[in-house]
């Protein structure tokens, strides 16, 4: 038991960091880094050289940055006809769908000549309500506070068919024609 100790012991020492060491290097030794002395040497002549040499290409520099605001105007105008352009065409498209979409319902519903196509004609039992009568007669109701039954009853008292002409009014009716 003694010999366990006596390694656990040891092994932890060789891990142990030496605590004099020199950390003034940053783990580097100071002999790798450069003198103070050494680090601007010649430094007057590679201004002046780097200030001439800055003088020379500065008009370039200049002419380089017109050019570049000059083709950044062009891209924008550019762009900006192109989203008109599409515009256009979106237009354009919807324009045609829509007078498509008139030409078939113009042929798929002949309308006769007799009727008026803003208003519903009279229906079955003979009376003159029509479907917008009757949905202005419900609308007026329900703005002066009538609920769905008393609609239904006010239409069933004036004798008022439906739209189908088969059946009578009902307050689900009345509520599912407000939706």
């Amino acid at each position: 038991m003694s010999d366990f100790l006596k390694n656990l012991r040891s092994s932890h020492k060789k891990d142990r960091s030496n605590p004099k060491r020199n950390l003034d290097g940053y783990f580097y030794p100071e002999n790798d880094r450069r003198k103070n002395r050494d680090r601007r040497s010649h430094y007057s002549e590679n201004l002046e050289s780097l200030l001439v040499s800055l003088r020379n290409i500065l008009p370039q520099i200049v002419d380089n940055a017109y050019s570049v605001t000059d083709h950044f105007e062009k891209i924008s105008s550019q762009n900006g006809q192109l989203v008109e352009a599409k515009i256009h065409q979106y237009n354009a498209i919807s324009f045609f769908f829509n007078n498509l979409n008139k030409i078939f319902t113009e042929d798929l519903f002949v309308h006769s000549p007799g009727k008026n196509s803003k208003t519903t004609a009279s229906y079955t039992s003979g009376t003159h309500y029509t479907k917008d009568d009757i949905l202005t007669i419900i609308r007026t109701m329900r703005k002066e506070g009538a609920t769905f039954a008393i609609i239904a009853d006010y239409l069933k008292d004036k004798e008022i068919p439906t739209f189908s002409g088969k059946g009578k009014w009902h307050a689900q009716t009345i509520h599912r024609l407000c939706k």
